[in-house]
């Protein structure tokens, strides 16, 4: 007797409402991405002389706060719409079996 393969996954390709929000998602994601760099990249010496200006190194230890900050909030849409898009595949599978049971997905290969 030959030896049982697991199907793969098979994922569905998102619907057009959910093909626009990940497609807005990206943009509103290279967006941060930048305004991080820049944050990143913004240099204390642009403001003047760090010996004359208290704020100096406030300025500095802000940019770095700021770029992490707008960097984790790019991952987080990321993974916001990601969850927001698994969720409606469940969704529509468990609408889609009409029963309510768990998608055979779920289940055990025997108790399909």
């Amino acid at each position: 007797m030959p030896p049982r393969t697991v199907p793969s996954r098979v994922v569905l390709p998102p619907s057009d409402r959910d093909a626009r929000r990940i497609k807005r998602s990206r943009v509103l994601s290279y967006v941060l991405v930048v305004l991080a760099a820049t944050a990143f990249s913004l240099r204390p010496e642009l403001f003047g002389d760090p010996q004359t200006q208290p704020a100096h190194a406030l300025l500095h230890g802000w940019r770095i706060v700021v770029g992490i900050v707008l960097a984790v909030a790019a991952l987080g849409v990321q993974v916001v719409v990601g969850v927001r898009w698994r969720a409606g595949l469940r969704r529509r599978a468990h609408d889609d079996s009409g029963d309510d049971s768990e998608p055979s997905g779920n289940r055990a290969p025997g108790d399909r």
